[in-house]
């Protein structure tokens, strides 16, 4: 793998420049050797540890820096969630968000490595003296670098509107770049996944592979974005009819915490599609389509085992209140494997802890197990306050500081954690997959392509096909099927999932939910201009061969 780098590094030194400025790749020599990209690969191995680049980039959404760096992508400031410790912070005051913010540069920068990837293997895969078993290998193995461009272009065209297209390897020195239109790049990712589409296998050996289904649900998302609903609607379908694979929604226990344990009698099959091990076909799971990998164990040679950069994914710390560190409570300030380790990074908003859960009823999704809004007085208690006993509820009284509320005790998701960590160990004992696409948002894209077509009554049967699953109360009325139902849907099912940020930017109402639904702190700053995010200002500086400008207002 790390000569397949090497390699990458000096025949496709960033298919865009300006995503390489931070280690000044564009500066290094050609090199003496002479190797072209036509040469460099000539196997099926080879092809396949390029590829494990775009998988280790998937890890790298979840696992790369601490804090809030990687909740922005899952919406950070906007209407689902915010930084609870300091609301002059970026995200909770947006305007800090500008070209040198970093977590968008960072992204931005990402996106293109796996285009600068992608580029290098799509060309490389034309040269003649690489050996196939079948014409067939060669289009899956082009279909699956053409997947992950047509990915970051979803991703670009989302977040930052219009950016340059780079449909193929860059080789030589490159310094005008010219910025496409947003509808230009939304073409360009669906011709990708349309290719993607037609020629990646229905199912794959290797854990975490991408398959057919997970071309067709982001090829349904572009498609609406292009206002083509009823392209939409067929590719949602046909991850949905069985024409992608065999996938369903799950609706019975499975998996590793299905078992007769004290602590695992109570739980339900929606705690199970969050419970380590738990996220991939092989487990019994048949809604994961595109699943990030971090088990422990190597799950092929095309998947990187293990966790990139860290021990452990961070969601579990940045997601979680730190009940154990209140000591006021009878607690420690140590944590423990019941308690798990959250250190209160991101916390969701009023909208996401009660707002959307009005009059749920029997809805699942919120109820104790999925969602822990019950939290007891620790061990220590009758030494700090004879009033209360260890074990009791802590009652809504005894939370009279802003901390207690924004950091120690507020719900804590299941999805995020769990009270039984790999040895014991609270701190590096949760590892589990994350899904970047589960058949419940499939769902959603078809009931918005229905919606963009005034056929609000099919859009309700497919919302209610996933409330039905939660055994929520059903929708009856099609009228009271909106943009703003199917965002809240959305936020029941899959926050802390879904790209909640580019899901708004796409829509053009990141301003508005954030305005009605946001932190105080975060509705009182963001401005229209943030319906886009910034260009990372190292890219508009680097590219002195043609002006780029940035998005308004940045």
């Amino acid at each position: 793998m790390k000569s397949y780098k090497n390699i990458l590094a000096i025949l496709a030194a960033g298919s865009l420049m300006i995503a390489s400025c931070k280690d000044n790749e564009f500066l290094r020599e050609e090199p003496k050797d002479k190797l072209t990209i036509a040469g460099a690969f000539t196997s099926k191995a080879q092809f396949d540890g390029l590829s494990a680049t775009f998988y280790k980039n998937l890890q790298l959404l979840y696992s790369s820096k601490d804090q809030t760096h990687e909740a922005f992508v899952l919406g950070l400031g906007t209407d689902v969630m915010f930084d609870p410790r300091d609301n002059s912070v970026k995200f909770n005051n947006w305007g800090l968000v500008n070209a040198q913010e970093e977590f968008a540069t960072d992204f931005f920068n990402l996106m293109y490595d796996n285009i600068k990837v992608a580029n290098t293997l799509i060309g490389a895969a034309s040269n003649p003296k690489v050996v196939w078993a079948s014409e067939a290998e060669k289009a899956a193995t082009i279909a699956e670098g053409r997947f992950f461009r047509g990915f970051a272009y979803r991703n670009l065209a989302n977040a930052y509107g219009g950016v340059p297209i780079v449909p193929e390897a860059v080789t030589t020195p490159k310094v005008d770049f010219v910025r496409a239109t947003r509808q230009e790049c939304w073409a360009f990712a669906k011709a990708d996944l349309e290719y993607a589409r037609l020629n990646l296998p229905l199912t794959t050996t290797v854990i975490g592979r991408v398959t057919r289904a997970a071309a067709d649900h982001f090829l349904a998302e572009v498609n609406i974005s292009l206002k083509d609903y009823d392209g939409a609607i067929a590719a949602a379908t046909r991850v949905i009819d069985g024409t992608d694979g065999s996938y369903a929604l799950v609706k019975a226990r499975f998996g590793s915490r299905n078992t007769s344990a004290v602590y695992d009698v109570n739980k339900d099959y929606y705690y199970d599609l969050f419970a380590m091990g738990n996220q991939n076909r092989q487990t019994g799971n048949t809604e994961g389509l595109l699943v990030a990998q971090f088990e422990v164990t190597p799950t092929g040679g095309v998947i990187p085992g293990g966790v990139t950069g860290f021990t452990r994914p961070l969601i579990e710390r940045m997601m979680w209140s730190q009940p154990w560190a209140l000591i006021k409570a009878g607690y420690t300030n140590v944590a423990h494997d019941s308690t798990g380790r959250g250190v209160a990074f991101v916390r969701p908003t009023n909208y996401t802890i009660y707002d959307i859960w009005k009059n749920a009823g029997t809805d699942m999704r919120t109820n104790e197990t999925n969602i822990k809004r019950k939290f007891y007085f620790g061990p220590n208690i009758k030494t700090v306050n004879p009033a209360f006993n260890p074990g009791q509820l802590i009652p809504k009284s005894f939370l009279t500081t802003r901390e207690d509320t924004m950091l120690y005790v507020y719900p804590n998701w299941a999805k995020f954690g769990t009270d039984r960590h790999i040895g014991g160990l609270p701190d590096n004992g949760y590892v589990r997959d994350f899904y970047v696409a589960r058949l419940p948002e499939t769902y959603f894209l078809r009931a918005e392509a229905y919606l963009g077509k005034s056929r609000t009554d099919l859009a309700m049967a497919d919302l209610n096909v996933v409330r039905d699953r939660a055994k929520a109360t059903l929708l009856t009325n099609p009228a009271n099927v909106t943009i703003d139902y199917i965002l809240d849907e959305r936020a029941r099912e899959l926050f802390g999932e879904e790209f909640r940020m580019l899901t708004l930017t796409r829509l053009g109402l990141l301003y508005d939910r954030t305005k009605r639904f946001g932190n105080p702190a975060s509705g009182a700053s963001v401005s229209l201009n943030n319906n886009l995010m910034p260009l990372p200002q190292a890219a508009i500086d680097l590219n002195v061969g043609a002006k780029m400008l940035n998005n308004p207002g940045y």
